[in-house]
């Protein structure tokens, strides 16, 4: 007993720590000041959770009132592909699907994490909290129930979402150790370590793959004098608004070179497209099966083949192949 008592003393458990202020762990008497309680719930839509993302969007994002809108809650936040689910990992039951982990003060809700709980991880999607208790911090104690979360449910990762190193609100997420960072060109992933910092500082755009590249293309003397030359004419068009322009002009996916996203060489040499699922007005059938599709070019980004073959190219073929595409 007193050994024991002496490890909790002494060692740092995150699970345990995440929980203590929670009403339920709280010892009585006296009876505390307020009441803090935290519940996972399904991502589903309320009049509740409305209002504090009507705040949160008005306060942090700016928004004006007539761009918030509840249809538009209710597609980012609410409305998932995800079926909820579960499955026993050593004896336990793991939640799978998309959640909202809900933050109460006194039965008031204050701040909500929107999650993905994944076969292997749990990701975080968005974090809303209300601006009365925009001192709370909430993206960093959302970060730390995150992770117990995982560690709880027998998750292999915890994903914290995008990571801009440029931006304030979410460049918190690197304070966070042992960190790792996915190449948007290989998939690897690679620790936010001194290295990769450093020149994250430097460069808007970082993959370390490119960066072996270019240090082995070049000599000693070369590279040190090119260091900051980077060549990126592979990648015709180099800021996310010129792509986004070209693409909402009618440009492909395929031309515009996304880093990360299967080429449409790849498509054509590893996938039978023709063969996709899809479904008409209720009945199944295949993608070749329409009588457009013959004619259909992949790289036109307004035919039936260029749509699926970009939704393909982003999702990637093990997922897309588990998703049935619906027409009509």
């Amino acid at each position: 007993m007193y050994l024991e008592k002496a490890r909790v003393k002494n060692t740092f458990d995150l699970t345990r720590e995440v929980h203590k202020t929670e009403l339920q762990n709280v010892k009585r008497p006296p009876e505390p000041a307020h009441r803090f309680e935290v519940t996972l719930e399904p991502a589903a839509f309320t009049p509740e959770k409305y209002e504090l993302f009507k705040n949160y969007q008005q306060n942090v994002h700016k928004e004006k009132p007539h761009e918030i809108s509840q249809s538009g809650f209710k597609r980012f936040l609410c409305d998932s592909p995800l079926k909820q689910t579960s499955r026993t990992v050593d004896g336990k039951e793991q939640l799978l699907g998309s959640y909202h982990q809900c933050y109460r003060l006194d039965g008031r809700l204050i701040a909500m994490g929107i999650l993905d709980l994944l076969p292997h991880c749990v990701s975080g999607v968005y974090m809303l909290y209300h601006s009365d208790f925009e001192q709370w911090q909430f993206g960093k104690l959302s970060a730390l129930r995150e992770a117990a979360l995982a560690l709880e449910g027998g998750y292999q990762y915890y994903y914290m979402g995008y990571y801009i190193h440029s931006c304030v609100k979410m460049k918190y997420k690197g304070d966070y150790k042992t960190q790792h960072v996915l190449d948007p060109e290989t998939y690897e992933w690679h620790p936010l370590d001194g290295e990769l910092r450093a020149l994250l500082d430097k460069k808007p755009y970082v993959s370390m793959s490119r960066e072996r590249r270019r240090k082995e293309q070049k000599s000693d003397e070369e590279t040190s004098a090119t260091a900051e030359q980077d060549d990126y004419s592979d990648y015709p068009l180099p800021t996310a608004a010129e792509g986004g322009k070209a693409v909402s002009d009618g440009m492909s996916l395929f031309d515009l070179k996304v880093p990360g996203l299967m080429t449409a060489e790849e498509i054509e040499q590893q996938l039978d497209l023709a063969t996709m699922p899809i479904r008409v007005r209720g009945q199944a059938a295949e993608a070749q099966d329409l009588v457009s599709w013959e004619g259909s070019d992949l790289k036109n980004p307004r035919s039936i083949k260029g749509i699926i073959g970009e939704m393909v190219a982003c999702m990637g073929p093990e997922v897309a192949w588990q998703v049935v595409v619906q027409l009509g």
